[in-house]
């Protein structure tokens, strides 16, 4: 059944199955969190715990007239608004790369690699949103930002990795520390 409703939300443009899915998501967030409460995951807790913002990855421009849509800018969506959560849309995929479900890993690994980009104006998005004056005092100076990455499958990893190295780079370089987790609706 779920690859029904995946396929129907992803593949044939059935919007209306993303609040159901965005739930689903929501509900394995929340495991997730419950999940690490015992002392010897005190940091990953605490860090799990304080997620500052939702992001996702992105689509192409041809993807995204191709569908209509965004799969997991909306399952993000459903997410961010269901934890109270911002949803800042902080990477740009400024190239099609294709179908990835016909390639295998290396050439996913190959292709992901230089396939996405931060927004324009990534760094004041997170300052606006997250690292407001109040945040900073706490922190004494040091920028902390922990982000929530959405996808709608895993298959190799590799479209995650791309996107966390990117988004880690970027923030290494704007001098904050980001802490990213990785959450998808299904595996393939």
């Amino acid at each position: 059944m779920m690859r029904e409703w995946i396929g129907q939300f992803k593949y044939r443009g059935n919007e209306k199955y993303g609040p159901p899915l965005g739930e689903m998501m929501h509900r394995a967030y929340q495991a997730l969190r419950h999940e690490f409460t015992g002392r010897e995951y005190f940091r990953f807790n605490q860090s799990l715990r304080n997620v500052n913002l939702v992001t996702c990855v992105p689509v192409s421009e041809t993807r995204l007239t191709e569908r209509g849509f965004n799969q997991a800018q909306i399952l993000a969506e459903e997410l961010a608004r269901r934890n109270k959560l911002p949803f800042l849309p902080l990477l740009a995929r400024p190239q099609d790369t294709g179908k990835q479900s016909f390639k295998t890993k290396k050439e996913r690994t190959d292709t992901m690699y230089n396939a996405f980009s931060v927004v324009p104006g990534m760094t004041e998005l997170i300052k606006h949103f997250v690292l407001n004056a109040e945040f900073q005092r706490k922190m004494e100076n040091h920028k902390y930002v922990t982000v929530l990455l959405v996808d709608d499958i895993y298959t190799t990893g590799s479209t995650l990795q791309a996107c966390a190295r990117v988004l880690g780079e970027k923030a290494s370089e704007e001098g904050i520390h980001m802490t990213i987790f990785c959450l998808t609706l299904a595996r393939s």
